[in-house]
């Protein structure tokens, strides 16, 4: 599946552009990820895409999400490790390989490194891990993020927190542009 069929399917299930902006998001650093990892980009950065594909339709009872984003996703014939990685960002008897797991901490540092950008006049430009430090330890910021997704990436995924911040912040500006964190 091309990236363009992913996110029109994903356009087609989501209700809110919101939803939509946070999967690209999660997909730039999954990309990222692989990347560090010497891993299939396209096919880390779909894992991240269609992470929370039906989310709008499950946030009411959380023991479905992820089961019917699998259900659509095999419907469309994706690649079942994808369909994995998907169902193991809910659900952790699902996280058996390595993309698998970084989906977790993936998605974690994407909503809290997107807060940070919302909050900055350059939006995701510039943005340091310093800052970014500085704002996780704010309790009061960003206090819906499950903080132990992102701390857990050493033990997890075998990168060191510092420079998991900086792969995630680099994945979030490559696709600023289209999800507007960019300024103006």
């Amino acid at each position: 599946m091309t990236r363009d069929e992913a996110l029109a399917l994903v356009k087609e299930k989501s209700e809110k552009e919101t939803t939509v902006r946070h999967l690209i998001t999660v997909e730039g650093v999954m990309r990222r990820l692989a990347e560090r990892f010497g891993e299939d980009s396209d096919k880390w950065g779909l894992a991240g895409l269609f992470h929370d594909i039906d989310m709008e339709q499950t946030h009411h009872d959380l023991s479905k999400h992820a089961y019917l984003g699998a259900e659509w996703l095999r419907e469309a014939a994706v690649d079942e490790e994808i369909v994995n990685a998907v169902l193991a960002h809910a659900h952790p008897q699902y996280r058996t390989d390595l993309m698998s797991k970084a989906i977790v901490n993936a998605d974690a540092v994407s909503g809290f490194l997107v807060a940070c950008a919302l909050v900055r006049p350059e939006k995701a430009i510039g943005m340091k891990v310093s800052s970014c430090k500085k704002k996780f330890k704010e309790k009061s910021f960003a206090p819906g993020v499950a903080r132990e997704e992102i701390t857990s990436c050493e033990e997890d995924i075998g990168v060191p927190v510092d420079e998991f911040f900086q792969l995630g912040i680099e994945g979030i500006q490559r696709v600023a542009a289209e999800v507007g964190l960019t300024p103006g």
